[in-house]
């Protein structure tokens, strides 16, 4: 028993020995290592922050991130709706996974929450920016960016309230998530999350997670441009008598098989808390035969909050 003890005593003490002797920079990359694996992990991040100014010299930007920085600009700049802000915020978060120390990723992400309307998040980048190396005239916009933030924030919570009284418990954010699965319901394919909030129609609350696209129809010499829904879009309603309706928009190609070209509803399943929604609708044709596919596209609807 002693022998055991003291071989794991030895263990101990030269498990210490190692973290001791590890260099700033050392630590500093483990530091990096773990966030890979817990990424909302904020107490780390600022963590990270705060190590990154001590180090001597700073830590070199990644070209990646700097890559996955310029093209969330990009996609902001040409922003025209709702997925072009959700496909910026994916660029500004791989920029923040690969330098977490990079204040100007926090700033532009924050701008990109914003316009998603995820003022907590927005909020929550805003604060890690504000731990970053910036200048008294930086930091002082940055807090009067809070403040505002703050503001949309409580006027935010405020009409959820009152939609929440009003049409219950469909209105707020919602994350989606859309998969295609085999027979044995093994997902082959799988889209980020998509975030949408609901908005007031009339006397209905809906969320939309669709988007206009144009399209150029050949058939006609290729003349007319109109626009159309996405295909899969995707629709949730939800009126003050308490009927819920799902519909998805049909297949783009309704000269090749017969399939709905429009709005169709599908069937759904609704958790008892009544904050996951899942829907499932069988690919009955797989061009260009139009034999059955054998596969089934499954949307996963989880509100946030």
């Amino acid at each position: 028993m002693r022998k055991v003890l003291g071989l794991m005593l030895a263990g101990l003490l030269a498990a210490c020995i190692c973290v001791c002797a590890a260099t700033p920079r050392e630590q500093f990359a483990q530091m990096l290592d773990l966030l890979q694996k817990t990424p909302r992990d904020d107490g780390l991040r600022e963590d990270i922050v705060r190590r990154a100014q001590q180090l001597k010299p700073a830590p070199v930007i990644p070209e990646e991130a700097r890559r996955a920085l310029v093209r969330g600009n990009t996609a902001l700049d040409e922003a025209t709706g709702a997925d072009d802000y959700a496909r910026a915020a994916k660029h500004y978060e791989d920029a923040t996974a690969l330098a977490p120390w990079w204040g100007a990723a926090y700033l532009n992400l924050a701008r990109a929450r914003e316009l998603q309307l995820d003022y907590v998040s927005a909020q929550r980048s805003l604060k890690i920016y504000l731990l970053t190396v910036v200048s008294p005239e930086e930091a002082r916009k940055a807090q009067d960016y809070l403040y505002a933030l703050e503001d949309k924030q409580e006027r935010a919570d405020k009409t959820k309230n009152e939609n929440d009284t009003r049409f219950g418990w469909l209105s707020g954010q919602w994350r989606m998530t859309k998969k295609l699965v085999d027979k044995s319901s093994i997902a082959l394919d799988q889209t980020d999350p998509l975030i949408t909030r609901s908005n007031i129609d009339g006397d209905r609350v809906m969320l939309k997670f669709a988007a206009e696209t144009l399209e150029h129809d050949y058939r006609l010499g290729g003349e007319r441009v109109s626009p159309v829904r996405v295909d899969n879009s995707f629709r949730v309603s939800y009126d003050s008598s308490g009927q819920l309706t799902m519909e998805v928009f049909g297949a783009r190609d309704q000269y090749t098989c017969p399939v709905a070209y429009d709005w169709n509803d599908v069937a759904f399943e609704l958790t008892p808390d009544r904050r996951t929604i899942t829907a499932t609708r069988e690919d009955l044709y797989g061009p260009p035969s139009c034999k059955p596919s054998g596969f089934s596209t499954v949307w996963v609807l989880e509100r946030e909050y």
